[in-house]
């Protein structure tokens, strides 16, 4: 799958978890998708995890795909 794929795969992911990964009800949906791994890893612990990884040209937050946790409303 090309770069192209793999973002649309990324916002896919945060835009199908929908209110889940967002702070707080009816907020948007937190970024997890950045262009430097620094700031995947800074955004990280609002998601539950710690770390980043690689999608295509893009960095998405946690160390491994699937670690986001939800909060409990």
């Amino acid at each position: 799958m090309g770069s192209v794929g793999m973002v649309i795969v990324g916002l896919l992911l945060v835009g199908g978890a929908g209110a889940g990964l967002a702070a707080d009800h009816g907020s948007k949906p937190k970024q997890a998708m950045f262009k430097t791994k620094a700031e995947a890893e800074a955004a990280a612990p609002g998601f539950g995890c710690e770390g980043a990884h690689q999608m295509g040209e893009m960095w998405m937050v946690c160390a491994k795909h699937g670690q986001v946790h939800t909060p409990s409303h």
